[in-house]
């Protein structure tokens, strides 16, 4: 049974193979046949100038490395003026520290917020002292209790669940 299931398998595989292979053979003709027609009617309007055309390369279709060109050979670096260079550096570096004064003002404006919350303002100071909350938890306290219980708590794996 298990012979059955591999050979077809690889049965499936083939044919696959040969389909994806019929398939791509037929795109490439598609194409040729597009140029072509392209390259009539661009002949017909502008007789004087020829179109060249970059031709493919005719012959077995290569299953190993599926880009362009060999992954070994050094690549071609372009010519880049050096001024043209500084110039978009200073320019990311403009940016970035755009980025950064804003983060820092959002920072400020977030600090200040907190700290305009006041027991009065949140109607604390309302209510007579002995429903008052005994402990006032505003989101820096709120995080120093979590920090602090993971450091002088109970390891995690010692710990009840809630």
């Amino acid at each position: 049974m298990e012979l059955l299931l591999f050979l077809l398998l690889i049965l499936f595989s083939v044919f696959s193979a040969l389909m994806e292979r019929r398939k791509r053979r037929k795109r490439l003709e598609e194409a040729q046949q597009q140029h072509a027609d392209i390259e009539q009617q661009h002949a017909e309007v502008h007789p004087a100038t020829p179109v060249v055309a970059e031709e493919e390369k005719e012959g077995e279709p290569s299953f190993g490395w599926p880009f362009d060109g060999d992954p070994f050979e050094e690549p071609v670096l372009a010519e880049v003026d050096p001024a043209e260079a500084e110039r978009e550096a200073l320019e990311a570096e403009r940016q970035a520290l755009a980025a950064e004064r804003r983060t820092v003002a959002a920072e400020k404006q977030a600090t200040e917020r907190l700290t305009a919350t006041t027991p009065e303002d949140s109607g604390e100071a309302r209510r007579p002292r002995r429903t008052r909350s005994r402990w006032f938890l505003n989101p820096q306290t709120a995080r120093d209790a979590i920090v602090y219980m993971e450091i002088l708590g109970k390891p995690k794996s010692e710990r009840e669940e809630w």
